[in-house]
C-alpha cells in the first residue's frame, strides 16, 4: 500500500512541521477568561448556553456541530434549507449486508450515521434500536449529555441501572463534559475512563495528562457492566483488537448475542476511534509524532476581536485543512492534502464494505448448512468460532468513524485478518 521511502518522507515532513502544528492548533482553552469565576451549581453548569457569556466564540463553534459538513467519506448529513433538520442517513438502507451481520441485535433495526455532538441526545432518545424508556437502561445516555456529572454527584454509580425515563433530560453533549465547572480547565468527566486506564495496558503512548483524554471518555469501544450497567472500557489486556477480543473471551458481555443464523456468540463493537489512533500492532505516524485528537479536530481560530481561541466545531479536518494539515503538509497544497486523505480513506472504505458483504455471505452459508444439519458438531463449532472472530475484526474497523484514516496501516491489517478468516470458513464449507 505504501513504500518505505514514502513513509520516511511523510515522517520527515511531519517532524519538520510538528512545531508549526502546535503553534497553529495547540490545546483547548483552559478557561482563563476574564470574569469567569465558576458556576454556583452543577444544575447551572450542565446547561451549555450558560457558558456562552464567558466563552462566546467557543460556544458558537459548539452550536455549529448541529450543521454537519459532508466530506467524501464522512459527515452527518445535510439539510435542504437552514431551518430544516439535518438529514438522518440510514446505514441499513445504504449497506443492506448490515441487516445480516447484525441479525438478532438491535443494530439490525435502527442504525443511522452520527450527526454530531449537538444532536447526540436527541438521536439516542429517538433511536429505533432501544426499548421503551421505562425498560431502557439509563447508561445509554452515558456519552450523550452533560447531566452525567450531576447524576454521578447525586447517585454515585447507582444511576446507570435506573430507568432511562428517570434520568433523561434536555442537555446534550456540551461544555461540562470537557471543562470543570469551577475554573473551566480541561478535564474528562467520566470515571470509567480512569478505570480503563488503571489497567495500565497502553503500549504506544502514556495517556496521563493528555488533552485528548476528553475524547477518550466516549470515542472508544465499550460495554456495560453485567450487574451495575456502568460503562466499561475493554482494556484489561490491551487496546488492540486482539487484546479486546481476549477481554470479551474472558466473560459474556452486554453487547454479545447469539447470532440466529449461525448460532455463534458475536459482539457489537462501538466506535474505537481513540484505540485505533493511538494503539495497534501498526503504529500510526501521527500519534507517534505526538499529535492528539485535538490538534486536528480543534484547531486555533481568530475571533472578531482579533484574539485566538480553540475551535469547538468538531468536524472532519478536511473541512479546514488550512488550519490543521497544512502546518505539516504545505508542500502538498490544500487540494493535495484532501486528495491524499480521500485516497487513504477510499481504500479502507472499499475494503471494509467488500468484507462486510463477504461476511454476510458467509453467515448465510453457515446458516443454511446449520438449518439442514449438514455438518458435524466439531465442524459447526469451528465455523461459529470463525464467525465470531471475523465479525469482531471487521466491525472494529467498520464502526470506527475515520474510515481508517486514524491508522490506515492498522485498519488494513485488521480487515485482512477478518477476510482471511472468512476465506478459511468458506473453504471449510466447500469441504462439507
Amino acid at each position: 500500500m505504501r513504500s518505505e521511502n514514502w513513509f520516511v518522507g511523510v515522517l520527515v515532513t511531519l517532524a519538520m512541521g510538528l512545531a508549526a502544528v502546535a503553534a497553529v492548533s495547540g490545546s483547548p482553552d483552559n478557561g482563563e477568561k476574564a470574569g469567569f469565576e465558576g458556576f454556583d451549581s452543577l444544575d447551572e453548569a450542565t446547561v451549555s448556553e450558560n457558558w456562552k457569556r464567558y466563552f462566546p466564540a467557543q460556544y458558537e463553534g459548539w452550536t455549529r456541530t448541529a450543521e454537519m459538513v459532508e466530506t467524501m467519506y464522512g459527515g452527518g448529513g445535510k439539510a435542504e434549507a437552514e431551518d430544516m433538520e439535518i438529514e438522518k442517513i440510514n446505514y441499513l438502507e445504504m449497506y443492506p449486508f448490515l441487516i445480516v451481520n447484525y441479525d438478532g441485535f438491535p443494530f439490525s433495526k435502527g442504525y443511522y450515521r452520527s450527526r454530531g455532538h449537538y444532536h447526540a441526545l436527541n438521536d439516542v432518545i429517538d433511536t429505533e434500536r432501544l426499548p421503551d424508556w421505562d425498560v431502557r437502561p439509563a447508561s445509554c445516555i452515558g456519552c450523550k449529555t452533560t447531566d452525567v456529572t450531576k447524576l454521578t454527584a447525586i447517585h454515585g454509580d447507582d444511576w446507570y441501572s435506573m430507568p432511562f425515563s428517570k434520568v433523561v433530560g434536555t442537555n446534550t453533549i456540551g461544555c461540562l463534559d470537557c471543562h470543570a465547572a469551577d475554573d473551566a480547565t480541561v478535564r474528562h468527566a467520566r470515571d470509567w475512563l480512569d478505570e480503563g486506564m488503571a489497567h495500565g495496558t497502553f503500549a504506544n503512548i502514556d495517556p496521563e495528562g493528555r488533552t485528548d483524554l476528553v475524547c477518550a471518555q466516549c470515542h472508544t469501544n465499550y460495554h456495560f457492566h453485567a450487574e451495575t450497567r456502568k460503562i466499561v472500557l475493554p482494556w484489561t489486556t490491551g487496546l488492540t483488537v486482539e487484546a479486546q477480543l481476549e477481554h470479551y473471551d474472558a466473560d459474556r458481555r452486554s453487547d454479545e448475542w447469539v447470532h440466529p443464523q449461525t448460532g455463534a456468540l458475536v459482539a457489537k463493537i462501538q466506535h474505537p476511534e481513540y484505540e485505533l489512533f493511538h494503539e495497534g500492532q501498526e503504529v500510526n505516524v501521527h500519534s507517534m509524532l505526538g499529535l492528539q485528537c485535538t490538534d486536528c479536530h480543534m484547531p486555533k481560530a481568530t475571533g472578531s476581536d482579533g484574539e485566538k481561541y480553540t475551535e469547538h466545531h468538531w468536524t472532519s479536518p478536511l473541512t479546514h485543512v488550512e488550519s490543521t494539515c497544512m502546518g505539516c503538509h504545505s508542500n502538498w497544497g490544500e487540494e493535495g492534502v484532501v486528495a491524499r486523505s480521500e485516497g487513504v480513506q477510499g481504500r479502507v472504505y472499499k475494503k471494509q464494505n467488500r468484507i462486510g458483504r463477504e461476511l454476510a455471505d458467509f453467515i448465510e452459508a453457515v446458516g443454511a448448512v446449520r438449518e439442514n444439519g449438514g455438518v458435524d458438531e466439531a465442524t459447526m463449532t469451528r465455523l461459529q468460532q470463525i464467525h465470531r472472530e471475523a465479525q469482531f475484526y471487521w466491525d472494529f474497523i467498520w464502526v470506527e468513524n475515520s474510515n481508517g484514516f486514524h491508522n490506515w496501516a492498522e485498519a488494513h491489517r485488521v480487515l485482512d485478518k477478518a477476510e482471511a478468516l472468512i476465506k478459511e470458513g468458506m473453504d471449510v464449507l466447500d469441504g462439507v
